[in-house]
């Protein structure tokens, strides 16, 4: 019987990353540790199309700076897509950490599949310490984050080979054509234009470990 490990956002950012920047034990030693600058999402280890999630301690100042500007990896980079979202405690009420968007594009601008959700702890996470933190051990880096990377299924436009897609656009376009000289029927089109958005969902974290 196998075992999946798909944590919710204050999961991975309590139980995890908080004690990964505090240098506590982890729950599971499940998360590697990636370079992400260095490696397109595909080269990075774990199971094909999978959900993979690693810790990351920026090494370039793309990446450092996070916010909403580009990350380079590999010959590709990371760019944001909508707004970073707050990760919120319900029994304290207040943001812990939070989570941002991004999307792989391939060099030369193409939009691949891949997408990453970065994350991030907030000075509220790491203050108190767990109750069983070992004083004794030296706290990790604090710029380390968290990813969930993940690929998203790909668009039904986008699935035929571009050599289909472009016989198929010009037959369209010469049934378009009016039938005769003296036609004087207009056919109006509306293309609705697909706008992806992702959104995070706060859910129920108890307390603090």
């Amino acid at each position: 019987m196998g075992f999946r490990f798909r944590p919710t956002d204050e999961e991975l950012l309590l139980h995890y990353l908080r004690r990964k920047v505090l240098g506590c034990p982890l729950p599971a030693d499940v998360i590697p540790v990636a370079d992400l600058a260095r490696l397109r999402p595909w080269d990075l280890p774990g199971d094909g199309d999978g959900e993979r999630y690693f810790f990351h301690l920026p090494a370039t100042s793309c990446w450092r700076r996070g916010g909403g500007g580009s990350r380079a990896a590999g010959d590709g980079v990371w760019r944001a897509s909508g707004k970073e979202t707050l990760v919120v405690a319900p029994r304290c009420k207040r943001p812990v950490g939070a989570k941002r968007t991004l999307v792989f594009f391939h060099r030369g601008g193409a939009r691949s599949d891949w997408a990453m959700h970065e994350y991030r702890l907030l000075p509220a996470a790491t203050n108190p310490p767990p109750p069983h933190h070992m004083s004794g051990r030296t706290p990790e880096p604090s710029g380390w984050g968290g990813c969930r990377l993940f690929k998203r299924p790909t668009p039904a436009h986008r699935r035929s080979p571009p050599r289909i897609r472009a016989a198929t656009a010009r037959r369209r376009s010469a049934d378009d054509m009016p039938s005769s000289p003296s036609s004087c029927v207009t056919e109006a089109r509306e293309n609705g234009g697909e706008e992806e958005e992702e959104s995070s969902s706060y859910s129920a974290a108890s307390n603090f470990p």
